[in-house]
């Protein structure tokens, strides 16, 4: 549309017809009938000529969102033009007014007027309007998804840490520990809470330190389950930053990073820089580093709780909480919360309160009806309901009736009034609030697991007195020739003959074992294996994991030292070598875990060589006679051996010990171990285990994943949108597609689709299968790229179509608005969950009648007028007052369905912010997990909704010409 030259003003804001990609763009010049634009966003300047421009006048209207520079969101109240110039009256989401020149207005953002483009003639193929519709629908679900956060993840849905995941992400500010045991799956745990939190807009800046062995697993499990991109800071990287006075705050250059606890606590400078970046939130992993006493503390220790403490979300994960004692597991929740975990003795004295909880949990899981005695406890945990009054859920004939009608369910499903109690219990008692922690007794799907040890003779030339327990190999420091006289390592060579080609990974203490074996393995026996230790660099350690990992060419067996039991993963293989046996049950696990995890699909063959008579022979047998350590997981085995540490280490360091005195302490590891456990199921890992895992909630969750995997949706909108934009597909292999640039794409890039192509699938199977494909959600970079695309453009907002239908005369006209529910709110409000962006599609006819309900619109295709220009001129401006005022009849029912919108989500949201508010108010006063920061910040959270949500409005966002021939 030409334009005269007389429409421009310096420092007017146009958009480009042609190319809207170039956001708005700022009139520099005007002289001689030309015009220069300059498009801050891309940093392009186009001069046209000012009577035949592809330009449009971007000028808003009351009630309109904008952006400024400085990235405030903002409404439109009014607008003052002067001399071709326009200063906007704005109001901010705190409700306050100034005036704006247009000049301020964020250069990015992208204005879409439907009206005004469908009276300028300006017309999209119907096709993108449909596709407009679509991706408005698309981003609705995805707002409104229970799953929000959880559908993109590359991982089966398990119920259990699904269930975490929603329940931490879910808090204000979240502070926990995730302690999951072995295999368990707490750093899946962990990526799901921080992926919803992301996706919430909740948190931006997120530091995640991790041992340096796990850097690079880290950033691949980042990326490939989760598709975040972190930085990783690693000492070459950072190599001086810490010390240079000039050099900046390397930490304040990327928004989420990753970094090694290890290079930060031995650089003070890098440290100092970390804490003072500001972050949203902080994962530590392998957090049982950590040590803490009540007399001192590591440097690790202190680092971390510094940045703990000005870190308002906070997620450390161990698998072994308690394997530095339970000072050491104090210190960590210390981290967390310092008010609530202040003194350990009253810590102490708390645990021991658990049991009768966790007794009188167990009985509501009984169908059976409590007795007096246990309905009066009940009472005294509880308490009444607010009002004063009794709470009728603690009547014996209630609770009776309801376990009867539902003792018989298949599932052995909890009477609803019971799980109330229970989880009243639980928030009120328990510790779940911190400290989560699954265990394999309690959640299913693990293998089982089949010892099979091996009793060696020493050779002839090796002295008993001469082996180190605490140091097998001590010799290989001294004798590099130390294996020809070890029977262990025959015994290796046979067993790998006896297994090929089976895969099995080796565990030994120290990285000169490891190697020492692989030169001998290959000189003597010509076998091949992959090293892993901690001299290695990490991108070596990927290797040798990959090369181990490879199905055809890979090699049979992995050598690792003891850094293989911590992070890695290697279900796909089932036979564990235990060349030596760490001291600590808990490393002990740790190293079982790498294979014995959910995923294996095999029974884990544990293959144990000992040399009897020798150290060996006695930690073997207390492990195997008095823990029971390697048919399952033995949650009491840390602390028997905190207890019995002194004098199992005196029988490993006598070289002839007495029978009678291994039989003694293994009978004693025995009992103990079965008294401990009875212990624990009765008291704080009765609670957590339930705290822990809400299987009906997991359930649920875990079913929203499935129906979204099989709503074909997303993959139509991606598919017609590619088609539309010009982006090449065709089917790849294993019912996957290749996705690349098309020569004749509408711009030049599709975005989030590199250059190469990709190869994808909208399978969960195939993407677990195949990792090297993207899985395509919603929640996908590249599909939430592609819905921001057409939403956040002109793309589809106005059009016109010719079609036939006899329900309605020649000449007739049927106007299809399009209006879209939002609220001007910060995005950590998370508004949206009250008010989604929901399309509200309104069909108007000639007499002002809303027909949307009698019609279907999807089914009113017809000839798309945007080709045939004269006609479409022609049609319009016959039209134009008719057109107009059907305009305003569906801006009038906008506004009468936008009071009701605003009533519905207020009270929603009222509904659910005040009653977690009650229930937080009243578990304050029993359960002192509850911060009152938490509670602060929910009626802070509320008070701001309650003033977003009453600005909230339906927006006009496109409009459809439906004429009939």
């Amino acid at each position: 549309m030409s334009e005269p030259a007389s429409a421009f003003a310096v420092g007017q804001r146009w958009l480009s017809e042609t190319q809207p990609e170039l956001g708005l763009g700022m009139v520099e010049n005007v002289e001689h009938r030309r015009v220069t634009v300059l498009f801050p966003a891309t940093g392009e300047r186009r001069t046209y000529a000012a009577d035949n421009t592809p330009l449009w006048r971007a000028q808003l209207a009351a009630g309109e969102l904008l952006r400024d520079l400085e990235g405030r969101d903002l409404t439109v109240v009014d607008l003052l033009e002067h001399n071709g110039f326009v200063t906007y009256l704005v109001r901010d989401t705190a409700g306050n007014e100034e005036p704006l020149p247009e000049t301020r207005i964020d250069p990015t953002l992208r204005l879409s007027r439907p009206q005004q483009r469908l009276r300028a003639g300006r017309l999209d193929t119907d096709t993108w309007f449909r596709l407009r519709v679509q991706a408005l629908e698309q981003t609705a679900r995805l707002a409104t998804a229970p799953a929000r956060g959880l559908i993109g993840a590359r991982i089966s849905p398990i119920p259990h840490q699904l269930h975490i995941a929603a329940e931490v992400a879910d808090r204000h500010q979240p502070r926990v520990l995730l302690a999951d045991e072995v295999g368990l799956g707490k750093t899946i745990e962990a990526g799901l809470i921080l992926h919803r939190l992301l996706l919430a807009g909740r948190v931006r800046r997120v530091l995640v330190l991790v041992p340096e062995p796990l850097l690079h697993q880290w950033l691949v499990e980042l990326l490939r389950r989760f598709n975040r991109r972190f930085a990783l800071f690693d000492r070459e990287r950072l190599r001086g930053r810490g010390q240079a006075a000039d050099a900046g705050n390397p930490f304040e250059s990327e928004q989420q990073i990753l970094c090694s606890l290890e290079l930060l606590r031995d650089d003070p400078g890098l440290a100092e820089s970390a804490m003072q970046a500001g972050w949203d939130l902080l994962i530590c992993d392998e957090a049982h580093h950590l040590e803490w006493t009540p007399a001192s503390a590591s440097p690790a220790y202190d680092l971390v709780a510094g940045l703990a403490a000005q870190t308002p979300a906070v997620l450390l994960l161990t698998a072994t909480p308690e394997q530095l004692g339970r000072a050491g597991h104090f210190g960590r929740l210390r981290l967390l919360d310092p008010e609530r975990f202040g003194d350990y003795q009253d810590f102490l004295n708390e645990e021991a309160r658990y049991a009768p909880v966790a007794e009188l949990v167990t009985r509501l899981l009984d169908p059976s009806p409590l007795n007096a005695d246990e309905q009066q406890r009940l009472e005294e945990l509880v308490g009444p309901q607010d009002g004063g009054g009794p709470d009728p859920d603690l009547e014996a004939g209630a609770l009776a009736t309801e376990a009867q009608s539902s003792s018989e369910e298949a599932d052995n499903a909890v009477p609803p009034g019971r799980q109330a109690l229970i989880d009243r219990l639980l928030d009120l008692q328990g510790t779940g609030r911190v400290l989560f922690r699954n265990t394999r007794a309690a959640i299913s799907g693990f293998p089982e697991r089949q010892l099979y040890p091996a009793a060696l003779e020493p050779s002839a030339t090796e002295s008993i007195a001469d082996i180190d327990p605490l140091d097998p190999q001590r010799s290989a420091l001294d004798d590099p020739d130390w294996a020809e006289s070890d029977p262990r390592v025959d015994w290796l060579i046979e067993q790998l003959r006896a297994l090929s080609p089976a895969k099995a990974l080796l565990i030994a203490a120290a990285a000169e074992t490891v190697l020492d074996l692989r030169r001998f393995l290959l000189e003597r026996a010509g076998i091949h294996a992959a090293v892993f230790h901690e001299g290695m660099p990490i991108v070596e350690r990927d290797r040798a994991a990959a090369f181990f990992a490879d199905p055809e060419e890979g090699a049979q067996l992995l050598l690792c030292s003891e850094i293989g039991s911590e992070g890695r993963n290697f279900q796909f293989a089932h036979h564990l070598i235990l060349f030596d046996l760490p001291e600590d049950p808990e490393l002990l696990e740790q190293r079982i875990g790498r294979l014995d995890r959910i995923g294996q699909t095999e029974t884990v063959a544990i293959h144990v060589p000992y040399r009897t008579g020798t150290a060996d022979e006695v930690l073997f047998r207390w492990y195997h006679e008095g823990l029971d350590a390697f048919s399952a997981h033995q949650p009491a085995a840390p602390a028997v051996y905190w207890e019995q540490q002194e004098r199992l280490g005196e029988l490993l360091l006598d070289p002839a010990p007495e029978a009678d005195e291994i039989a003694a302490l293994v009978a004693e590891a025995a009992s103990r171990r079965a008294e401990l456990d009875a212990q624990l199921t009765q008291g704080r890992d009765r609670l957590l285990e339930l705290s822990s895992h809400r299987p009906a909630v997991g359930r649920a969750l875990a079913e929203a994943i499935d129906a979204e995997d099989r709503d074909p949706a997303i993959e139509t909108f991606l598919t017609g949108l590619w088609d539309a934009f010009g982006v090449e597909r065709e089917p790849g292999p294993s019912g996957s597609i290749v996705v690349r640039p098309g020569a004749h794409m509408m711009q030049e890039r599709f975005p989030e689709l590199p250059d190469e192509g990709l190869t994808a699938t909208f399978s969960r199977t195939h993407a677990l299968a195949h990792e090297e494909r993207q899985f395509l959600t919603r929640e996908h970079p590249l599909s939430r790229a592609a819905l921001e695309l057409v939403t956040g453009s002109h793309l589809g907002t106005s059009a016109l179509v010719l079609t036939q239908d006899p329900r309605f005369p020649s000449s007739a006209v049927l106007l299809e608005a399009v209006y879209v529910a939002e609220c001007p709110a910060p995005p950590v409000l998370n508004a949206q969950r009250f008010l989604p962006p929901t399309a509200r599609r309104m069909l108007i006819d000639e007499h002002g009648q809303e027909r949307s309900t009698e019609i279907d619109a999807d089914a009113l295709g017809g000839k798309c007028l945007r080709s045939r220009r004269p006609l479409a001129k022609a049609l319009l401006e016959a039209k134009r007052k008719i057109l107009d005022a059907m305009v305003t009849l569906a801006e009038q029912q906008a506004a009468r369905e936008t009071a009701e919108l605003r009533d519905q989500a207020v009270a929603l949201m009222r509904r659910e912010l005040d009653g977690e508010l009650v229930r937080l108010e009243t578990l304050a006063q029993r359960n002192p997990a509850v911060r009152s920061e938490e509670i602060e910040a929910l009626k802070a959270e509320r008070d701001a909704l309650t003033e977003a949500l009453a600005n909230s409005r339906l927006r006009l966002d496109a409009l459809r010409v439906i004429a009939f021939a």
